[in-house]
């Protein structure tokens, strides 16, 4: 009995196109999910003055759009005061209210651009705390922007797999949210909060292209290490001719290229931002 009371339900599901783009696709997606969502559960739970912890489990998968159905399972240890309360089944609930105002919030806004707009999502989860009696438990105070914005960036890489018709959605009780896949987190949120040091390389690559840039004054989209990435063409030569109609490219082309990259990395030594530049195109 003690073990089911832990048990916490929830699901992702991904709805994709079959037998269009990778075939991968969904399970990275899925993969950096569940990670991502780790993540955010143990952030929500440290703001308790209480020693806990949180593992997400896999109950099953379903086939066609891949489902899984996942559970929380709580864990720790509380004060005496609580031993006789049902403090594990109210964790557990605010922990799937968690989640789903984080991405209900995320749902809302095309972009992030300041730490400050976080602070909104700070107060939702204060109160949802409030809401769900998780005041039993002492000191509560929300994740700070600074955490909640990693987990989002985490969120985001992980749906960056994803090609544009496919679907991601959250469910727990009835309540369901779509995950959003056009929200940007600006580069200058992600320098000055996230990031602890940057990585420069540069190296040949071969891009798959998505989408071309006929006019040559933004980005090109490409698809790369399984994801989907921006870059800006710097080879002018090779522009022109493109522009001219020397060069065809077509989404679907492939282009061999002298890619750099900029990898920006966290404080807990995750990916929170990529910037690329193609040098040259050789072909």
């Amino acid at each position: 009995m003690e073990e089911q009371d832990n048990k916490i339900d929830f699901e992702l599901k991904i709805d994709f196109v079959p037998g269009v783009g990778d075939p991968t696709r969904a399970f990275k997606a899925m993969s950096g999910l569940i990670e991502s969502f780790q993540s955010l559960d143990s952030h929500l739970l440290s703001s308790f003055d209480v020693l806990l912890s949180t593992s997400i489990v896999l109950d099953e998968v379903e086939a066609g759009s891949i489902k899984a159905k996942l559970r929380d399972v709580i864990e720790g240890i509380p004060d005496e005061a609580l031993k006789n309360s049902e403090w594990k089944k109210i964790i557990g609930h605010f922990l799937l209210k968690g989640k789903y105002i984080v991405l209900d919030w995320l749902k809302e806004r095309n972009e992030i651009s300041s730490r400050d707009d976080v602070r909104l999502l700070e107060n939702r989860l204060q109160e949802a705390a409030e809401e769900t009696d998780v005041k039993l438990l002492p000191a509560y105070a929300a994740p700070s922007a600074e955490r909640l914005l990693s987990d989002i960036h985490s969120i985001q890489e992980s749906l960056g797999y994803l090609d544009d018709e496919d679907v991601a959605s959250y469910e727990y009780d009835g309540n369901t949210v779509p995950l959003n896949k056009e929200l940007d987190i600006s580069s200058e949120v992600v320098r000055d909060v996230l990031t602890k040091e940057v990585v420069k390389t540069s190296g040949e690559r071969v891009l798959k292209v998505k989408k071309p840039d006929y006019l040559g004054s933004s980005k090109w989209q490409f698809k790369y290490d399984g994801r989907a990435i921006e870059a800006k063409i710097t080879d002018s030569d090779w522009l022109r001719m493109f522009q001219s109609r020397k060069e065809d490219v077509r989404p679907g082309d492939s282009l061999r290229v002298l890619l750099y990259e900029e990898i920006s990395y966290g404080y807990d030594g995750e990916v929170v931002h990529r910037h690329y530049e193609i040098e040259k195109v050789y072909e």
